[in-house]
């Protein structure tokens, strides 16, 4: 009995000393209690820019590779001797990095969902051949007298805001002037209200129904679209060469599919009860602007004082 448990103390001992010689020659390089291995040689290689890697793969590469990685590791080391990972700056930057990595990933998984969705989506949504006919022979004109239309609007969030604005528009103010002071499409106030030109089924129905109807320098009424209350008035109204029936109809599947989408989002709204505070979310605004400017009057006092 004593021979056979020396034996296989001898065997075990053997494929120890083997697995402990294999991960040796597996290791490239030793740095205190830090190893480079082959497996991460190759795998910090293959995450270089491939510019890189053309060099890195030479003979004279690898070598200066490997001792950036080696002085990588005497960092390392050298910190933890510092006991750096025990310091409350390494901890709270650790927290930080871990809490960033938790919403990163939260995101992505809200991406994802979306992308899936949207996705499948689309494909209960596409507009049928008989669809598209239809929406042909009802807007002909439409596509063979074409017209596009620029525009100017005030965009808005309530009808206290919309009455008013409407108001300094009788009261004989400039359009571009009460865009600019009121309208909450800051990229178009910044023109006066200005957009365009556009065709019919580029934008929203309920606005361009009006937009199209206007005269020239004609103001309208309130228009609610989901955007918010609007106030438009034309600027100007140009022909266009006819479209084939061909081109139409890729056009109005577009259309139809940017409507379909809307009506989607709408009737989602209806079904889950959504409400939005817009006053809230002015409030908001007004204390970024707040914030801003005593950022901004920070900033000349420090000038001042420099």
């Amino acid at each position: 009995m004593k021979h056979v448990l020396s034996f296989m103390m001898v065997v075990m001992m053997f494929f120890v000393l083997s697995a402990c010689k294999q991960q040796d020659e597996n290791v490239i390089a030793n740095v205190g209690s830090e190893k480079i291995t082959e497996e991460m040689f190759v795998e910090r290689v293959n995450s270089a820019p491939p510019a890189y890697q053309a060099y890195v793969n030479s003979e004279q590469g690898k070598k200066q590779f490997i001792d950036l990685l080696v002085r990588e590791k005497l960092i390392i080391e050298s910190a933890k001797q510092a006991k750096i990972d025990k310091s409350q700056e390494y901890k709270d930057s650790l927290k930080a990095f871990e809490e960033e990595q938790k919403k990163q990933y939260a995101d992505y998984q809200d991406g994802l969902m979306m992308e899936i969705f949207l996705k499948n989506l689309q494909t209960t949504l596409n507009p049928t051949e008989d669809e598209i006919n239809k929406y042909y022979q009802e807007h002909k004109q439409d596509f063979t007298n074409p017209v596009a239309v620029v525009v100017k609007h005030i965009l808005v969030q309530s009808k206290e805001d919309a009455e008013k604005a409407l108001e300094r528009l009788k009261n004989k103010e400039s359009f571009d002037k009460v865009a600019q002071e009121m309208s909450t499409d800051r990229i178009s106030a910044q023109k006066g209200g200005l957009i365009g030109p556009f065709k019919k089924g580029e934008l929203i129905p309920a606005f361009e129904t009006v937009a199209f109807n206007l005269q020239k320098g004609e103001i309208s009424d309130m228009v609610e679209t989901p955007f918010g209350i609007h106030i438009i008035t034309k600027v100007s109204e140009q022909a266009l060469p006819a479209v084939s029936e061909e081109v139409a109809k890729e056009e109005i599947k577009r259309i139809l599919e940017k409507q379909k989408i809307e009506d989607w989002f709408e009737n989602t709204k209806n079904k889950l009860n959504v409400t939005i505070d817009y006053n809230k979310l002015n409030s908001i605004q007004e204390e970024q602007s707040e914030q801003q400017e005593e950022q901004k009057e920070e900033g000349l006092n420090n000038l001042d004082v420099e």
